[in-house]
């Protein structure tokens, strides 16, 4: 130590003077060694010191911003939007990418007449047995994929997103789409969208509501970056995937949805996906030909929803080899392909020509009339698309409507303005119309829709036409069924889907969120008299009756114990089991608030015990009717004040 209580490390001098002695390292020309390590040891807290209040600082204001929820969720949307954003590029220069490979250029519409027969055959057979080995791989009985398994893992697994689907929407749906199969890309981009969102939120271990949000805005960015339609994203989000428009919910799918259409329109530019001339309202009678349009085009929607379970267990049933499923519906979809070319992968270069008024109706090297063209590559997409999805193709069923719409809406459109060409419009704008009014039949989304049409077209004139259509077919299509394609594959398999928004936010609390009292428990040898006794001291109205390995086999409440308790002259020799009720109403720690509240709402006890989600004879607890009536009326009070905020 040096005199004056600083410890000083020596270093040698290496002048060449052969003299060694002690110096400070960071000596300061004028200023002796205790000087220099003086001010050291000042620098050092300085920094330390520093460090410290910024660290401090930086934990405090993450503190306060995670208990800002809105503002908190708003942030975290950014990242989603961003990410989500540039996956759903990924996916859309991938497809791009296979589909250069088999035809040479971008897209399946643009080499019509060019390719050889074998391609259209080769392509999604092969691409078929691609996507069965990584079905087979890596989906497990049950699991659902593109919006359906989103809409399934928010109901059956709290919103989180089941990760596999990263590699069998993007490599999948790539591969796919791009080898011909007959549809969209809004299915990948939407998982793709929720997978990232969900790993964000089980990496910062957000709540299911938290999480529910954030797969909103990653659903919505999809849905904007892949279609340059920000609003529509924003809608479908809400409107299909979450059902849920309150402004905590809003306001991050929103900012998300801006920042994935930012990304977009940087890197592919700002324009609307079909180039159209204005198309108006021609007379005040046409509005009823819109209205016929919608009918047509609910009926058609419905067609396509109830064709899917049919065709996919005559796969299953025909077709029992997973790997080989998709192969057999390939070489179907190549076989239509061979007659109708543009039934081919997504189709909007035939949907814009439709739209446009420019269809060449050229099939088989003959030419036909426009009606019977349309006519036929209606029916050949429609079962093109009803055998892609129902055989296990990835990919959204969004794009296909769009298509089978233009397709119905040029076809009745064009035989109505050549039986009255005065007061009607051209084929195209009903080929408009009839796109967006079966897209909405077929999502049971009709604002979502009509919002989306004028986005892609960025024509507002013909809004009053597309309002009536969307909404007649959206009835006409729900007169058949409330399922839609998304949801009739859960409908299927017992999911149900269609919450309202209270139902959501009762589904978004699980019974471990609800106080529940510890039970008294018993053995089944215990004497009737010790068994009244600990009923009395606990208080708790119930007592488990627990078998040797401490399993539920019953229980007892008052109306068990009471024709026992006069009677005195019983209580040694009979014993629990036998006065225990064994038929008894559970309630496991994994179900939800809502399912606590159809419990109650359908017997007359005013308890039932909470059970172990991994063992259904291990009771935790007892769940009282007050306390789930009270966590029900504290959740919509404080939902009322988030929506008054």
């Amino acid at each position: 130590m040096s005199g004056r209580g600083f410890a000083a490390q020596p270093d040698m001098d290496v002048s060449g003077s052969g003299n060694a002695r002690q110096v400070w390292p960071i000596c300061i020309p004028g200023l002796d060694c205790y000087h220099c390590r003086l001010i050291d040891r000042i620098t050092r807290r300085s920094l330390i010191s520093t460090q410290t209040k910024f660290g401090q600082l930086s934990k405090n204001g993450l503190t306060w911003l995670k208990s800002q929820d809105m503002l908190y969720l708003s942030v975290l949307a950014i990242a989603v939007g961003v990410i989500a954003a540039y996956a759903a590029l990924l996916l859309r220069h991938g497809i791009e990418l296979v589909s250069s490979l088999w035809t040479g250029e971008t897209a399946w519409d643009t080499t019509i007449g060019s390719l050889p027969w074998y391609i259209y055959l080769l392509a999604p057979t092969l691409a078929g047995l691609l996507i069965g080995w990584i079905n087979a791989r890596l989906l497990k009985k049950g699991d659902f994929r593109g919006v359906a398994g989103v809409l399934a893992d928010l109901v059956e697994h709290h919103g989180r997103i089941n990760r596999k689907q990263m590699v069998t929407e993007t490599l999948g749906g790539a591969i796919s789409i791009g080898s011909g199969a007959s549809l969209g890309r809004e299915g990948p981009t939407v998982a793709l969208g929720a997978v990232i969102a969900s790993e964000i939120g089980r990496w910062l271990h957000l709540t299911e509501q938290q999480v529910r949000t954030l797969i909103g805005c990653g659903v919505a960015a999809g849905i904007a970056a892949s279609f340059n339609t920000p609003i529509a994203g924003v809608l479908f989000a809400t409107e299909v995937i979450l059902a849920d428009y309150a402004m905590s919910t809003f306001s991050p799918i929103v900012i998300s949805s801006v920042m994935a259409t930012v990304i977009s329109r940087s890197e592919l530019g700002n324009f609307p996906a079909f180039i159209i001339p204005e198309y108006h309202l021609v007379s005040t009678w046409e509005i009823w030909v819109y209205v016929a349009i919608g009918v047509l085009c609910g009926l058609i929607a419905s067609l396509l929803i109830k064709a899917m379970g049919p065709t996919r267990l005559f796969l299953l049933r025909h077709v029992p080899n997973k790997i080989l499923r998709p192969a057999v519906a390939g070489a179907v979809i190549g076989m239509i392909g061979m007659a109708v070319p543009q039934i081919m992968s997504i189709g909007y270069g035939t949907v814009g020509s439709v739209m446009l008024g420019k269809v060449d109706p050229v099939l088989f090297g003959l030419v036909l009339p426009v009606s019977a063209f349309l006519a036929i590559i209606l029916l050949g997409k429609l079962l093109a698309t009803v055998i892609s999805f129902a055989a296990g193709f990835p990919g959204g069923l969004l794009g296909p409507a769009l298509f089978l719409g233009a397709m119905a809406g040029g076809l009745f459109g064009g035989i109505i303005h050549d039986i009255s060409p005065a007061f009607t419009e051209s084929s195209g704008a009903y080929a408009l119309v009839a796109s967006g009014a079966l897209t909405a039949a077929a999502l049971q989304a009709p604002i979502t829709i009509m919002i989306m049409v004028f986005e892609l077209t960025s024509d507002y004139h013909i809004m009053l036409p597309l309002m009536a259509s969307c909404i007649v077919a959206t009835l006409i299509s729900r007169a058949f069924g409330r399922e839609s394609v998304f949801t009739e594959v859960l409908a299927e398999h017992g999911i149900e889907t269609h919450w309202t928004l209270e139902q959501s936010w009762l589904r978004s609390v699980k019974v471990t969120q609800i106080p529940w009292r510890p039970i008294p428990c018993v053995t089944e040898q215990t004497r009737l008299a010790e068994l009244k006794q600990i009923y009395v001291d606990s208080g708790k109205g119930c007592v488990i009756v627990r078998d040797d390995e401490e399993n539920m086999t019953g229980i007892i409440s008052f109306a068990d114990l009471q024709p026992w308790l006069l009677d005195s002259s019983m209580d040694q020799l009979t014993v629990a089991s036998e006065v225990a009720n064994r038929h008894v109403q559970t309630i496991s720690e994994d179900d939800s608030l809502l399912n606590a509240i159809r419990m109650f709402d359908q017997a007359v006890f005013e308890q039932v015990p909470v059970i172990s989600k991994d063992d259904s004879r291990q009771v935790l607890g007892v769940l009282s009717r007050s306390a789930v009536f009270s966590t029900y009326h504290k959740l919509i009070v404080k939902h009322g004040e988030q929506a008054e905020d």
